[in-house]
């Protein structure tokens, strides 16, 4: 079994995330985080659910593939990146992430 930080590698924060973190009609929380490639979604919610002590709703995943990037005349490729989207239990927060 993984440990908590091989899971979960970092917090995923950009302008669109943090503006779409809270829904207003309904106030459920949505946050995103960078993860291992190899993760699982079970794998991924006991992980949050452990380490930040709330409920997890649901996870979504996506890979985020990466880009060929070029410098003069040699060519190389950035590597690809996991991304989950933790959608917590109306009323359930994580602290860490509040005035973000």
């Amino acid at each position: 079994m993984k440990e908590l930080h091989e899971i979960i590698v970092e917090p995923h924060i950009t302008e669109s995330t943090s503006k779409n973190m809270v829904n207003p009609r309904t106030g459920v929380r949505e946050y995103v985080f960078k993860v291992a490639l190899d993760a699982t979604k079970p794998e991924i919610k006991n992980a949050i659910e452990k380490r930040f002590n709330v409920k997890v709703d649901s996870v979504r995943t996506l890979i985020n593939r990466g880009k060929m990037k070029r410098v003069r005349t040699a060519v190389g490729k950035k590597s690809n990146w996991k991304k989950a989207y933790i959608k917590l239990v109306s009323g359930n927060k994580i602290a860490e992430f509040e005035g973000v």
